[in-house]
C-alpha cells in the first residue's frame, strides 16, 4: 500500500487510492480475525504467543551473510553477491530515474520489486543459511533480471529494423530451446530417480515417499521401543531435531520436542525444558543422541547436557541413549 501512495499525484488518485487501502486491509483482517477467534475459541491464545512471538527471543543461534560467499555450491555464491548489488542497482537507478528518461510504467515497476526485496530480506535473518537466502533473494534477483531486460531494451531499440529482426529470432529461439532442454532434462531425471528410488509403503503418513532403508528400518525399532515401553505405562520424549520423524508413524505429538530446536520450544527456552524435566516422574524416558553422532547445530545443548549430568542412563536404542 506504501508503494502504491508514492505515484498518487492529485486528489482524485488519493480519493482511488484510499478505496483500493481500505479494500486491501480488509482482505488482510478476514483471515486475521478468523484466526483471532479461532485461537480464543481453543484457548490456545495465550500459546500462540508464547511460542509464535515471545519464543523468538530464544532464537539465540545465527548464520552471517558473509558465510553464504564460502558455499560449496557456486551458485550461490555468485547469486550472494549478486543480490545486494542487485538492490543498490535498483535504488540508484531510481534516483537518477529523470537523467535517465525513463516510462512512468518501468519506474513503477522497478519501484514495486525494490519494495518487496526490502520486505523479504528479514527472513534472512538470524539465519542466512541456503535455504533462508534463497527465499529473501528470490525477488532481487528478479529485479536483476528486469534490469537487464531494459538495458538490453534500450541497446535493442538502437539497432536497425532488418537487424532486429534476427537478433529477435536467433535470441528467442535460442532462449525458447535452452528452456525447454532444461525442463525436459529436470523433469526426466526426477521423474527417474523416483522410480529407481526406495519407496515406502509400510509406515503410516509416509506412503510413496522416498525413504532411505537405514532410515526406515530405524523409524521401526524406536517406533517399537516407544510402543513397547507404552506398555508398560511409561511416556518417550525423543530431544533431537529428528523426533518428528519417528513420532509421525505411530500418531504421537509431544509438545516442545518433537521440534526439537531453539526458538521453536517457548518463551521460557531451555530453562523451562529443563524445569518441566526436574518435576517428571520416574515413568518419563528421553532419548538423546549417543555421544559420538553430531547432533544438529541448533539443539538445545543445555538441556541435553543436563540430561546427562543429572539423569540415569539406563538403556541403548539404535542411534540413541535412554535415560530417565
Amino acid at each position: 500500500m506504501i508503494n502504491k501512495l508514492l505515484f498518487v499525484e492529485n486528489k482524485e488518485q488519493f480519493k482511488e487510492y484510499v478505496k483500493i487501502a481500505i479494500t486491501r486491509i480488509i482482505g488482510i483482517l478476514i483471515p486475521v480475525i478468523i484466526l483471532f477467534i479461532y485461537l480464543i475459541a481453543s484457548r490456545a491464545l495465550q500459546e500462540f504467543i508464547n511460542y509464535a512471538v515471545i519464543g523468538i527471543t530464544t532464537f539465540s543461534n545465527k548464520i552471517s551473510y558473509l558465510g553464504l560467499f564460502k558455499n560449496e555450491k557456486i551458485e550461490i555464491r555468485i547469486f550472494s553477491m549478486l543480490m545486494p548489488i542487485s538492490i543498490i542497482l535498483m535504488a540508484i537507478t531510481l534516483i537518477f530515474t529523470k537523467f535517465l528518461k525513463m516510462e512512468n510504467i518501468k519506474i513503477k515497476n522497478l519501484l514495486t520489486i525494490l519494495m518487496y526485496s526490502l520486505s523479504i530480506i528479514i527472513v534472512m535473518y538470524p539465519i542466512s543459511d541456503e535455504i533462508h537466502f534463497l527465499i529473501g533473494s528470490f525477488i532481487s534477483i528478479i529485479g536483476l533480471i528486469y534490469m537487464f531486460v531494459l538495458l538490453t531494451k534500450n541497446i535493442y531499440n538502437r539497432i536497425s529494423y532488418n537487424k532486429k529482426y534476427k537478433i529477435y529470432k536467433i535470441l528467442t529461439l535460442t532462449v525458447w530451446v535452452l528452456m525447454f532442454a532444461s525442463i525436459l532434462t529436470v523433469t526426466v531425471n526426477n521423474i527417474y530417480k523416483y522410480i529407481k528410488a526406495d519407496k515406502n509403503n509400510d509406515l503410516l503418513h509416509f506412503k510413496n515417499i522416498e525413504i532411505n532403508s537405514n532410515l526406515k528400518n530405524r523409524i521401526i525399532e524406536i517406533d517399537d521401543y516407544i510402543l513397547e515401553k507404552e506398555k508398560e505405562n511409561k511416556n518417550v520424549y525423543i530431544l533431537d531435531s529428528e523426533a518428528a520423524i519417528y513420532m509421525i508413524p505411530i500418531n504421537k505429538y509431544n509438545k516442545n520436542y518433537d521440534m526439537f530446536l531453539k526458538g521453536n520450544i517457548g518463551k521460557d527456552g531451555e530453562k523451562g525444558i529443563i524445569e518441566k524435566i526436574e518435576k517428571r516422574s520416574e515413568n518419563e524416558l528421553y532419548l538423546i543422541k549417543r555421544r559420538e553422532l553430531r547432533l544438529n547445530w541448533q539443539t538445545p545443548l543445555d538441556v541435553v547436557n543436563y540430561i546427562r549430568e543429572n539423569l540415569e542412563k539406563i538403556d541403548e536404542i539404535s542411534i540413541y541413549e535412554v535415560y530417565k
